[in-house]
Formats: C-alpha cells, sequence, structure tokens
C-alpha cells in the first residue's frame, strides 16, 4: 500500500469514528420544531424546570437541546448564548460553557427529567468543585 492510500485510508477511518458524535439521540417523541431555533424555544419552554440555579440550569438546558434537538444545536445554543451575554447586558462565563458541557454528557448518559438534574447537580460543573 503506497503512503498516500495509507493516509486516505486513515483519513476515512477517523472521520468514520467521527460521524456518531454527530448524529441526533434516538428520540421517543417528535422533534419540537423542523428549524434550531424553534426547537431550542420550544424544547425549553416545555421541558426546563423552573427554580434552578443558573450553573443547573445551563447544565439542564444543553442536555435537554441535545437530547431532543441535537448536540451540534445545543453547542450552538451554549456558545450564541454567551456571545449574545458578551456583547449584550448579560455576563459571559467561562463556568456557563463548562456547565453547558457537562448537560451534553449527561444527555448522553441520562434520560430527561430527574436523571438529568442529577448527572448536573453530581457533575464536575458545579462552583467550587
Amino acid at each position: 500500500m503506497s503512503r498516500r492510500t495509507a493516509r486516505r485510508a486513515c483519513v476515512a477511518t477517523i472521520l468514520l469514528c467521527c460521524l456518531p458524535g454527530c448524529s441526533s439521540p434516538v428520540r421517543e417523541e417528535p422533534r419540537p420544531s423542523r428549524s434550531t431555533l424553534g426547537c431550542v424555544q420550544e424544547t425549553l419552554r416545555q421541558k426546563l424546570p423552573p427554580g434552578l440555579s443558573d450553573v443547573e440550569a445551563h447544565c439542564v438546558a444543553a442536555g435537554l437541546i441535545a437530547r431532543h434537538c441535537s448536540a451540534p444545536e445545543a453547542m450552538l445554543a451554549s456558545i450564541g448564548k454567551e456571545i449574545g451575554d458578551l456583547f449584550g447586558a448579560g455576563h459571559a462565563q467561562w463556568r456557563d460553557l463548562r456547565a453547558d458541557w457537562q448537560g451534553m454528557r449527561c444527555a448522553r448518559q441520562a434520560g430527561d427529567g430527574p436523571t438529568l438534574l442529577e448527572c448536573c447537580v453530581a457533575g464536575p460543573a458545579r462552583p467550587g468543585r
């Protein structure tokens, strides 16, 4: 096998290994909306429980978006929120992004509702850890 063919095979293998990370999770219910913005807004309106701390809200929101929309859309919403905070009235914080990443990890490990919240509360994104 030539060096060029081996390099192409290596790149193809790496790309194929990365594809499952780009896929949406298996959903038991239909997607809340066809558009990214609509899916994010409807998911948060319908599923985000009230009374969460800021870090918990970031974690659970990102997890819910990853579960009901997709992981790339959760990432997009997380980064977009912090960019909005950076240039708007909010306070952009790395802690919020860390909580969002934790929420996406929890979405892969846990289901919705209490299990997702428990994972977020127990996760490393909590302040003081």
